[in-house]
């Protein structure tokens, strides 16, 4: 817990980096979540935290947001695509289950 020496505050305060920040700056810094910080993630993630974030910064992560809606929303598409799918070679192969479901099981 680096962030809780004076030094590392203070430095901290020198970049510019909110206080309500300093807690959660491992996980803000560390991109894939891998325990470890590179200095290029960190020098990134500093110049990310610098001063209040400005109008160009929550345009930015509400396209990245929305992007991320699309991507979900496009993946729940191809799995109930798969499903339907995965259904219907279900039923060729075991033609009998789909006319009997709950009479027994393959063999």
């Amino acid at each position: 817990e680096m962030v809780k020496q004076p030094e590392v505050k203070l430095a901290l305060d020198d970049l510019d980096i909110n206080p309500d920040d300093h807690r959660y700056l491992a996980e803000l810094l560390d991109p894939d979540n891998g325990g470890t910080i590179s200095v290029v993630d960190f020098v990134n993630g500093i110049r990310r935290l610098r001063g209040d974030p400005r109008r160009s910064d929550i345009v930015h992560i509400n396209m990245m947001v929305k992007a991320m809606q699309l991507a979900v929303s496009e993946t729940q598409t191809a799995l109930l695509q798969m499903r339907f799918q995965i259904e219907d070679i279900h039923s060729a192969i075991y033609p009998l289950d789909s006319m009997n479901s709950g009479q027994g099981g393959h063999e």
